[in-house]
């Protein structure tokens, strides 16, 4: 696909391979793909970059690029890509592939430049994505402008309403085609609906929700593509013989979970089938409905993800972190004082100790809090989280992936992710995390932090996200209002019941300013 792209594209994709070689990484991922184009300072990426008042200096801040020593090195060629250049990820393909399709959508004969790049690195689901978009560039704004570009040079635009249906040797299957593009759309579209307006009123994710609009509204897009006369004249309802045959579990849905689920598979085999008979007639096309298909599997994960959150941790909200005790009797009284104060989760973290002796105190742990009805977590370990039958594992920055935590502990055990920063919540959420730990807030007897999210950090999670998440670090009874001001309601705390003179009493106060926070609040 080299010949499709702009001399100054292909050295910026050569540039990209050298830097994840210097990374030392098996693959080129999106961030060398933008370490790359800041590299090309006289490019139309970096032009435009400058435009939206944007500096290259912070976006290098972002990519962290990596500085080749001394001399340039080879550039590696097509040719000894194909004998055995570094590949590109999968993010790094989808990135391209909407690159293109972007590209196509404004001029199906220009090949994809530097700027059609920077355009599929911001609408990707990398992180790089959200670093780009929080540093100010917009879609919409950014393909205007490209659009002015290409018009300034070379006329005017096809728009997409101009398309004629495709040409095929049999009339017939002309037709044919139509009615299976026509009805996989209108299955797509109504698909994307019924997900949205779970996200909306059932889980009222705001960020959820606006990324499923922005599919179902790049979907609208891609269906521009077709010329609608061609579809619509072809639709026959009346004769189609599949409005006749109804599969025995059609009828019903047991709960709005199952409706939720049904339709992501239909969205998803709808999008399939317009990807496939597209490539008949338009592989540019095709190629869009491919990386919608992708982007639906990805908030497939994420929402679900969301809903079994839902159900386990809905009403959760205090989370107390116990360890660091120097007998077994101390840390299961202090388990219990903390359950008969209103514990709904508690997590044991412990360091220093052999394996043996925190897998034995963690099964304590378990016995207790099972008998009590309460959430189990246990802290870093997945693998002593599945021996000891907890509910969850909780992982920080440093500790195991979720996808990695994932295969340890299977489907159905939650994961949580400590939280610093907006790109480690977006990342945390899009990997499949169950809740997030959001913090620290205040400075923590417990653990040291260079830096400190503060309130601010805070507040902006409550604004972008319903996923059930815990504020953390440093939060005493002296200093919660301040918490729940900025937008919490559950909080996770460690020394301000763990080392308090009454561990009970000092729960029950926390649980009840909680509770009577969020009767207030409703």
């Amino acid at each position: 696909m080299r010949e499709s792209f702009t001399a100054g594209a292909q050295r910026v994709l050569e540039r990209a391979e050298q830097l994840a070689r210097l990374r030392q990484s098996e693959s080129v991922e999106p961030i060398d793909l933008l370490a790359a184009l800041i590299g090309e300072t006289e490019s139309r990426a970096s032009v435009m970059i400058a435009e939206f008042g944007i500096s290259l200096e912070e976006l290098r801040t972002i990519a962290e690029p990596v500085e080749l020593p001394g001399a340039e090195p080879e550039l590696v060629t097509g040719e000894e890509e194909d004998r055995g250049g570094l590949p590109h990820s999968h993010s790094l393909r989808l990135t391209l592939t909407e690159a293109t399709i972007r590209a196509r959508s404004l001029d199906r004969s220009q090949a994809i430049g530097t700027e059609h790049l920077l355009v599929g690195l911001l609408g990707s689901n990398d992180p790089v994505a959200v670093h780009l978009s929080e540093a100010g560039l917009q879609m919409d704004l950014l393909m205007e402008r490209i659009a002015g570009v290409n018009a300034l040079e070379s006329g005017p635009i096809p728009m997409s309403e101009d398309l004629p249906a495709p040409v095929l040797a049999d009339p017939g299957e002309v037709n044919d085609l139509a009615r299976i593009l026509d009805a996989s759309a209108n299955r797509a579209r109504e698909g994307l609906r019924v997900i949205e307006d779970y996200s909306r009123f059932v889980l009222e994710d705001p960020g959820l929700t606006r990324r499923l609009k922005d599919v179902r509204h790049r979907f609208g897009d891609a269906i521009r593509g077709f010329d609608p006369d061609w579809l619509i004249t072809a639709r026959d309802t009346p004769g189609d013989v599949g409005t006749h045959i109804m599969a025995s579990d059609e009828g019903a849905r047991e709960h709005p979970r199952a409706v939720l689920i049904a339709n992501f598979k239909r969205t998803a085999e709808a999008l399939r089938t317009l990807e496939e008979y597209t490539k008949v007639f338009d592989q540019w096309l095709a190629g869009r409905f491919e990386v919608l298909r992708y982007d639906v599997y990805t908030l497939e994960k994420r929402v679900m993800a969301a809903v079994v959150a839902r159900g386990a941790l809905e009403q959760a909200r205090l989370y107390v972190l116990v360890g660091g005790l120097p007998t077994l009797g101390d840390l299961t009284w202090i388990v219990e004082e903390a359950i008969a104060g209103g514990a709904d989760v508690i997590q044991y973290r412990e360091k220093g100790f052999p394996d043996r002796v925190i897998l034995q105190r963690a099964r304590e742990v378990r016995i207790l809090t099972a008998r009590a009805g309460v959430r189990f977590i246990m802290n870093d370990r997945p693998d002593l989280a599945r021996l000891a039958s907890a509910d969850g594992v909780h992982l920080g920055q440093d500790d195991l992936s979720v996808r990695d935590a994932r295969r340890v502990v299977g489907p159905n055990m939650l994961i949580g992710v400590s939280t610093h920063e907006p790109s480690q919540r977006d990342a945390a959420i899009r990997d499949g995390a169950n809740y997030l730990g959001v913090g620290p807030v205040f400075p923590s007897r417990t653990k040291d932090f260079d830096a400190f999210a503060g309130l601010s950090y805070v507040r902006q999670v409550a604004e972008e996200t319903t996923i059930p998440w815990f504020a953390i670090g440093g939060i005493t009874e002296e200093n919660l209002d301040e918490v729940l001001e900025a937008g919490a309601t559950r909080i996770a705390v460690s020394s301000a019941v763990v080392h308090a003179d009454r561990p009970r009493l000092a729960a029950q106060s926390f649980k009840a300013r909680l509770v009577e926070w969020q009767d207030t609040e409703q």
